[in-house]
């Protein structure tokens, strides 16, 4: 693509031949009268172009090795008297191999106030410059801008101020729209930036209205009818254009009138058209930035506050959709059950997946769905780290190695979430309207960092939730029996009586004669016992009941108000009923029982000292036998 500076000269060279020529020649005087054998006259932008020139053939070179591009650069005058020796430019193509540059001096070439480029001195050996000379070097690029100037003028001396206009950005061209002809009439560069041959330099109106996004159409008109009816002085406009590949390009047109008919109405409009595709997609990126790290941001607290994954997840599900301009989404972490690796899906967009069934939706909705991550894409990326690019779904074979899938697919893209480097997961998306790229993995990993370290949190929160009830568990139970132990027992009884509930009874449970037991058959058998009768207690009370070991061979029992004296005697015939079977062989045992009835709002340390006296009672009376607690 010719650059906006040359195009803006090499629009003068068809009219002005003559005049472009007799900078050649004065370029070769220069070279003569400093006994050089290549001068030139350069314009620096996406190539370095030779407005005028003397010893080469060529016009233009590549930008990259260009020494007047470190003149245009840093905006003073650069003098290189051995290129082979300076650190700089030692190294450089044109200096190592053909043409074989030794000597650089360049000073630089100005229009309109802007640099634009450079006059400069070439040698193939190396040379000097007094200051004398670079200052006759240094008059010599003022004269060659007011030239190139004069040139402009004569062409059109109100159109000077468009070459002022193009700047130092990529993609700047000039344009005219003549009112009573309706052709309007583009640079070079505007063609080439839409991929159209440049054969045709005079297009209808109509044409060029037919390709602005219809989105646009209405503020171009009304920039250019405020302009016509002289409510502003100008024309200032930003719109799309559509290439010839479909794409658009932005641009950002200004312009006046320069020409007017007798009855002071506009003929001729002329401006400058200036390329901000660029500057255009940076804002969007900007934008979708922005959004990226604020959907991080409320996930990120979401999970902070509720310790929810899937409802972090599902949080930014509709907000990535968007952002990678894709159909299909979900979102999955890596777990392993019964030895399998399996991806768990925490959140997946509505649509028509392939294995959308009501079987697959039930197993998502009570967050039980699971895909096999093995011999597929999903092992790919979950096994070995890398993103899973697929823009070609002609191939059956890739096609089913997704398992999770929209029914109709077009493109993929599978990332891998990762935890200091392992993969913990990975993050689907499917059918974007354009191809997926690096550019999508690039724009994603601070997304792809916060759910590998949402991920990470939720594995410790469980570890840390499992250790907290492991710890309750161990506090609060008996470790012979299994069964809450006394801690758990007044914990219970404490957290009941601040309720406002019916009254309830509790219990004291004793089994009769356990020394005995103890002596005769030693604390092993004594222990069996215990369990063995911990267990028949268990079995015989009712799951809303309540049963600790409080200390040696005692039970306490939460009973909740129903059938209370009946559910006690059961209690008693359940242990005397059958022999317990210890390793010492048969054992028959009886339990006594002490109880009281809890009124609301009584004190658990005075309700169970009032169940530990009717349990005296019952020992008293001739134990294996409930009795309850009556007030004197």
């Amino acid at each position: 693509m010719l650059d906006r500076r040359w195009q803006y000269v090499s629009d003068y060279r068809v009219q002005q031949d003559a005049k472009i020529c007799a900078l050649d020649r004065l370029i070769a005087s220069v070279a003569d009268f400093f006994d050089f054998p290549i001068a030139l006259v350069t314009l620096v932008g996406e190539e370095q172009w030779f407005i005028a020139k003397f010893g080469v053939e060529i016009d233009s070179t590549s930008l990259e090795n260009a020494f007047c591009r470190h003149v245009v650069d840093h905006k003073t005058p650069l003098i290189v008297e051995d290129a082979s020796r300076h650190p700089d430019f030692k190294h450089n193509p044109l200096v190592t191999g053909a043409p074989g540059i030794r000597f650089y001096a360049g000073v630089p070439l100005m229009a309109n106030g802007k640099q634009v480029g450079a006059v400069c001195l070439i040698d193939f050996k190396p040379n000097s410059l007094s200051e004398r000379d670079l200052r006759f070097l240094e008059s010599l690029s003022y004269f060659l801008s007011d030239y190139i100037d004069l040139i402009d003028k004569r062409v059109n001396s109100n159109d000077a101020w468009m070459f002022g206009q193009l700047g130092d950005d990529v993609g700047v061209g000039a344009w005219e729209w003549l009112i009573p002809t309706g052709e309007v009439r583009f640079s070079s560069s505007w063609f080439y930036l839409l991929g159209i041959e440049p054969l045709y330099n005079k297009t209808s109106l109509s044409y060029w209205v037919s390709r602005v996004h219809l989105n646009d159409i209405d503020a171009v008109k009304e920039a250019v009818v405020e302009h016509l009816e002289g409510r502003v002085s100008a024309i200032n406009v930003e719109f799309r254009v559509r290439h010839v590949n479909g794409s658009w390009i932005w641009f950002e047109i200004n312009g006046r009138t320069f020409e007017y008919g007798n009855n002071k109405s506009p003929l001729r409009i002329s401006g400058t058209s200036k390329n901000i595709t660029a500057k255009k997609n940076e804002e969007v990126d900007e934008r979708k930035q922005l959004c990226l790290l604020n959907f991080i941001n409320k996930s990120q607290k979401i999970f902070l506050k509720e310790k929810n994954i899937k409802k972090s997840c599902d949080l930014v599900l509709e907000d990535l959709l968007v952002l990678a301009d894709s159909e299909f989404c979900f979102i999955g972490q890596s777990v392993t059950l019964k030895g399998k690796e399996l991806l768990f899906i925490h959140s997946l967009s509505t649509g028509d997946w392939y294995a959308s069934d009501e079987e697959m939706y039930a197993s998502y909705y009570k967050g039980r769905l699971y895909f096999e991550a093995k011999n597929n894409y999903f092992d790919r990326v979950m096994t070995n780290g890398e993103a899973a690019i697929l823009n070609d779904c002609t191939n059956d074979a890739k096609i089913l190695s997704i398992p999770l899938r929209p029914r109709i697919l077009k493109r993929f893209l599978g990332l891998p979430v990762k935890i200091e480097g392992k993969s913990v997961g990975m993050v689907g998306l499917a059918n974007k309207k354009n191809e997926y790229s690096q550019v999508d993995i690039r724009f994603l990993e601070p997304l792809l960092d916060t759910f590998g370290a949402l991920f990470y949190a939720l594995d410790e929160e469980k570890t840390r939730q499992r250790t907290e009830r492991r710890l309750r568990y161990l506090a609060g139970t008996d470790v012979l029996t299994q069964l809450p132990n006394r801690r758990a027992f007044i914990e219970k009884l404490s957290a009941v009586g601040k309720l406002d509930e019916k009254p309830y009874s509790i219990a004291i449970l004793d089994i009769d004669f356990f020394k005995a037991i103890n002596d005769e058959y030693g604390h092993q058998v004594g222990d069996e016992v215990l369990v063995k009768v911990a267990t028949r207690l268990r079995k015989t009370l009712r799951s809303h009941d309540f049963i600790a070991r409080i200390g040696g061979e005692e039970f306490g029992v939460y009973v909740n108000h129903s059938n209370i004296g009946f559910s006690l005697d059961t209690l008693c015939h359940a242990v005397a009923s059958t022999p317990i079977i210890t390793s010492s062989g048969l054992i028959n045992v009886t339990m006594s029982i002490g109880a009281c009835l809890v009124s609301i709002g009584s004190q658990w340390e005075s309700d169970l000292k009032r169940a530990d006296h009717a349990l005296y009672r019952a020992k008293k009376e001739g134990r294996n036998r409930v009795i309850w607690h009556e007030e004197t």
